[in-house]
């Protein structure tokens, strides 16, 4: 009787060693991240400043975001939740899991609500490697912040490159721009394209004075330290800016002019975002283009503009934090950022195989210099942190005053002299308004 009753707890415990084991298999995750219960759970993801993805569009969505979040967490439902503005949200007390969102907002937008959370213990736990991801975009995300914290994580990247018309320099006899170029270069190119021929005005250059400013390669500020002061009217970083564009548009028959109209044939260059990429191949299938890297200062080489970069934020009001945070650390892999830079994306990963096949899938570009277009320059860093200060400015806002001066023919200092004092209105209001 005695050896059944032993062979039985054997079976017993060997039955419930394996199956513990099972268990334990079931709940380690293939990259090494922490293991997370298995039970069926739905996150709401809302994509707020990506046109792509937005209500209508939510094909795109699901071939280059859904789709892989199911193939790793098929527990997982993903509800792509839409609204005009996060505001809506928030007064619905109805906030998403996963937003979308560039990261100059984190703190207009996540700190401002109350809705940012950090992720840096969830990095921790997870054990995610964030030396697979740009430094700069990293720090880019703290520095918004303004207290050295990270609330999002780098997702794709919208850079600032210079598109040229082919037909046109042939057909003047000017030899093509080349990554490397400096602004200098490119001014005494431009006044070499800007001209008229057979009663049709040629511009030798456009750029969005908006985005040059916002994301300007000297890491410009326009708010002090303190965040309550102005910084821009006694600048030598604005006042550089400010002269260099000026002179571009000071060369006869070269005015300022919309960038999206080089599909029209009539633009030798523009300085624009990387994401015409993905359209002017099928809006400009009549002109012979190609493309490199944004002309850099002489005393910065080799440094491009401030990437406009999308980030995945985790919602402090996010009930499923966990799986949440490895959702968006698994479209960090390099099998979805890869398929996302043959799309035409910028990637945030410093993994130049994923790097190198960026705009692959995309019919028009084949020969072109795309790779170098985005890559070629170094980014510039962001703006130093600064105190939350009341209010959020950014440097876009100086292309009114910038476009005012050129119509109004003011000199550069009356122009930033009126931008400051608008600006320190602003923060007076903001002051106001909260009771500070």
């Amino acid at each position: 009787m005695g050896k059944p009753i032993v062979m039985s707890l054997i079976s017993i415990m060997t039955v419930t060693l394996l199956a513990g084991c099972a268990a334990t298999k079931e709940k380690m995750s293939d990259d090494g991240q922490t293991a997370i219960k298995q039970e069926p759970v739905t996150l709401k993801f809302y994509t707020m400043q990506n046109d792509n993805y937005a209500k209508g569009k939510e094909a795109n969505f699901e071939d280059e975001i859904g789709r892989f979040i199911k193939q790793k967490f098929p527990y997982v439902t993903i509800e792509q939740v839409h609204k005009p503005n996060l505001e809506e949200f928030v007064a619905a007390g109805e906030i998403p899991d996963i937003i979308l969102d560039s990261s100059i907002n984190v703190r207009a937008r996540y700190l401002e609500y109350g809705l940012a959370y950090n992720l840096e213990d969830a990095i921790k736990k997870n054990k995610f490697d964030l030396s697979r991801i740009n430094p700069v975009l990293i720090e880019q995300v703290k520095a918004y912040a303004g207290d050295s914290k990270l609330y999002a994580l780098p997702f794709t990247i919208t850079n600032f490159i210079t598109y040229y018309n082919k037909s046109l320099f042939d057909q003047f006899g000017v030899s093509y721009p080349k990554d490397g170029m400096s602004w200098d270069d490119v001014y005494d190119m431009t006044k070499k394209m800007t001209r008229t021929s057979e009663g049709v005005q040629y511009v030798g250059l456009a750029a969005h004075n908006g985005l040059m400013f916002r994301y300007n390669q000297l890491s410009a500020d326009v708010l002090d330290a303190t965040g309550l002061k102005e910084k821009v009217s006694a600048s030598t970083e604005w006042q550089k800016l400010f002269q260099n564009f000026k002179r571009f548009y000071e060369i006869p028959g070269n005015p300022y002019t919309a960038v999206d109209d080089f599909p029209k044939g009539k633009q030798a260059m523009v300085v624009h975002v990387s994401e015409k990429l993905t359209l002017w191949p099928q809006q400009a299938q009549d002109l012979k283009w190609d493309v490199i890297a944004a002309p850099a200062f002489n005393e910065k080489p080799k440094v491009g503009l401030q990437p406009n970069t999308y980030s995945l934020y985790l919602m402090g009001a996010s009930k499923h934090k966990d799986v949440a945070f490895q959702v968006i650390a698994s479209l960090l892999s390099d099998e979805v950022q890869t398929y996302l830079s043959k799309k035409g994306y910028g990637t945030p990963l410093l993994n130049n195989e994923v790097q190198k096949v960026v705009g692959q899938s995309i019919a028009g570009l084949e020969g072109k210099n795309v790779y170098n277009s985005l890559y070629y320059n170094n980014y510039a860093d962001a703006p130093k942190p600064r105190a939350p200060g009341v209010v959020v400015i950014t440097g876009d806002s100086g292309s009114t005053f910038f476009e005012n001066m050129l119509k109004n023919g003011e000199d550069i200092n009356t122009a930033l002299r009126k931008w400051g004092e608008d600006i320190d209105k602003k923060v007076t209001a903001a002051k106001e308004a909260k009771g500070k």
